[in-house]
């Protein structure tokens, strides 16, 4: 069976994210290759595995990532007129959550007035 390490004409395969430089111009081949990897993430990749990061704060990363998201559509639905409602009674029993619900329905009327005037 034939290596696959080196080409027919003794150079070897590059594999992954390469840039060939032509005509001696290093600093637009580091350029394609930077926004190579940067559509790739292989930065952030990276940034991330610099350090041991434990499977707890890895869950809350992805937590917090998640209201974050949650957050900032329920945001745009209140904008756009599309908010989302919580369902059932569970949302009702405590305090906050009420308070939490009550301030958007405060919002998205005020947007609704705003764009109703415009």
């Amino acid at each position: 069976m034939k290596n696959n390490y080196k080409s027919n004409n003794n150079q070897p395969i590059i594999t992954g994210a390469s840039v060939f430089v032509r005509n001696d111009d290093v600093n637009g081949a580091l350029r394609r290759l930077k926004k190579i990897l940067e559509a790739d993430n292989r930065q952030k990749d990276l940034a991330r595995h610099e350090f041991f990061e434990k499977d707890s704060s890895r869950k809350k990363r992805a937590r917090d990532q998640a209201k974050k998201r949650t957050k900032r559509d329920n945001q745009a639905g209140i904008e756009a007129g599309t908010a989302n409602r919580p369902t059932g009674l569970k949302w009702m029993k405590s305090k906050r959550k009420r308070r939490k619900i009550i301030d958007a329905d405060y919002a998205f009327n005020v947007a609704r007035r705003r764009s109703q005037t415009r």
